[in-house]
């Protein structure tokens, strides 16, 4: 089996685990330079472009016939999307998709319902719309947009933020795990919802869902519950349990593990 190798892949890790605040958050724009280094795999172009007042990647390779795929980072809706959220893009491009990722609104500066109106907005408006993808934070909007959309697109979420009204095992499990766990969850649902009370969910309708867990993560049980939602509402669902894995844990895009785990995301991307 092919796992991290925990000593040094946790240590490297935990260099990038810290507790977050709203200066942080603040600084973190800047992050959002440094993940434009980040090259899209042979074959694949990056463009930047506006849309529905959000700047845009945009990412093609050679044929968009698969139609056109959204995108949604995460990043505890405070950060913008890393390095490894473009080249996965550009990895999904390649698939055959035209893929578009917003840079949506962010914390300190904009709370619930913000990020998840404008990006709505975005996706009422694409042409050919057949996924919707989301990692962790992005994959509370990649839900709740797709909730919101009278034609349903396919959904893919990697190691989602549910925001269950109570916290399930892995949350209460998790408590100091490095790049993500109940103590930095809490925070996120604090300063995201900022009172406000999450939205219902409506997921009746998807033809088909894809849905990735990192074994050592908080939010491990939130991507079970929310497969399993789907499986009884009908939607044929794929659930990938990644092993011996933390959230974020493909920040390490080069290790032969996280490739193996990504080619799962391409293998249902490329056979939906």
């Amino acid at each position: 089996m092919t796992t991290m190798k925990i000593e040094k892949d946790i240590r490297m890790l935990s260099i990038m685990h810290f507790r977050m605040s709203s200066l942080l958050a603040f600084l973190s724009h800047s992050m959002r330079l440094l993940s434009y280094l980040a090259k899209p795999v042979n074959g694949v172009k990056e463009e930047r472009m506006v849309f529905n007042g959000m700047k845009c990647s945009i990412f093609t390779s050679s044929s968009t016939e698969k139609g056109t795929l959204l995108s949604i980072h995460g990043g505890a809706f405070a950060f913008p999307a890393a390095s490894h959220h473009r080249k996965a893009a550009s990895l999904y491009a390649a698939c055959g998709y035209r893929v578009i990722m917003p840079d949506y609104p962010l914390l300190p500066f904009h709370h619930h319902p913000e990020a998840l109106e404008k990006i709505l907005e975005l996706a009422e408006s694409l042409d050919n719309l057949s996924v919707i993808e989301g990692d962790s934070a992005g994959g509370f909007l990649a839900i709740h947009t797709v909730s919101k959309l009278k034609r349903k697109p396919d959904l893919m979420l990697i190691y989602p933020v549910v925001m269950l009204d109570y916290e399930t095992e892995s949350m209460r499990k998790y408590i100091n795990t490095p790049m993500w766990n109940a103590k930095n969850n809490r925070w996120m649902v604090k300063h995201y919802l900022a009172s406000c009370i999450p939205p219902e969910r409506n997921l009746q309708g998807i033809r088909k869902a894809f849905v990735e867990t990192a074994e050592y993560d908080a939010l491990h049980d939130e991507g079970i519950i929310i497969a399993s939602e789907l499986k009884a509402l009908g939607t044929d669902t794929a659930l990938s349990e990644t092993e011996g894995t933390l959230h974020g844990y493909d920040f390490l895009w080069k290790k032969p593990y996280v490739r193996k785990m990504i080619s799962r995301r391409i293998e249902w991307l490329e056979g939906r």
